[in-house]
């Protein structure tokens, strides 16, 4: 069954990546090229679960610093010596792990586009614990807060998968660039 569901996903991905290249539409094949990285966050969260005993849990510092490294290997191997990581052994719910890897890969795609239009440049991915909470910060030097009035795609997907988890998210001036804060418990409260 393991073996049927990556075969859909990397499926899937490819559809995904061989359309984006196939289209003459502007704006597509960039907006399928994130859908991909979305579909890999995923992908990367059920090949870590039938790799171990747990299926239940998943180490949060393993799976964001593969995570980071294949969404570093979609953008380009420049970014590769532009990135930072403070990761702390966490172990969380699959489910959550999955909403926080999809928010992760949300922010870096966002840092890529607003922070430096395209270019490589600094940017500090940490996840620590905190007494009964996990924090994951992403902070750039790059230009600054995009227009936050803006709510894409991305922004309403992140703020679902936030308030799914319970959590919150604050974006702050990172003097230069921006600083996102994503505060969640460890476990689901009781009910949700």
């Amino acid at each position: 069954m393991n073996h049927r569901v990556q075969n859909s996903l990397q499926l899937v991905s490819s559809f995904l990546a061989l359309q984006g290249r196939s289209s003459n539409q502007p704006g597509l094949a960039p907006a399928l090229e994130e859908a991909r990285r979305r579909l890999t966050a995923v992908a990367l969260v059920h090949r870590r679960l039938y790799r171990s005993d747990q299926v239940e849990t998943v180490d949060v510092s393993r799976y964001v610093d593969e995570l980071v490294a294949d969404v570093v290997s979609s953008l380009g191997e420049n970014w590769r010596d532009k990135l930072t990581l403070d990761l702390a052994p966490i172990l969380l719910a699959t489910d959550r792990a999955i909403s926080l890897g999809l928010v992760l890969t949300e922010l870096m795609i966002n840092a890529t586009k607003y922070a430096y239009g395209g270019e490589a440049g600094p940017l500090l991915v940490t996840v620590m614990e905190d007494r009964a909470s996990f924090r994951l910060v992403v902070a750039d030097k790059g230009v600054g807060a995009p227009d936050l009035t803006r709510r894409g795609f991305g922004s309403r997907m992140m703020d679902a998968l936030v308030k799914q988890i319970g959590g919150e998210m604050i974006r702050e001036d990172n003097r230069p660039g921006l600083k996102v804060t994503l505060t969640a418990p460890l476990v689901a409260p009781k009910g949700g």
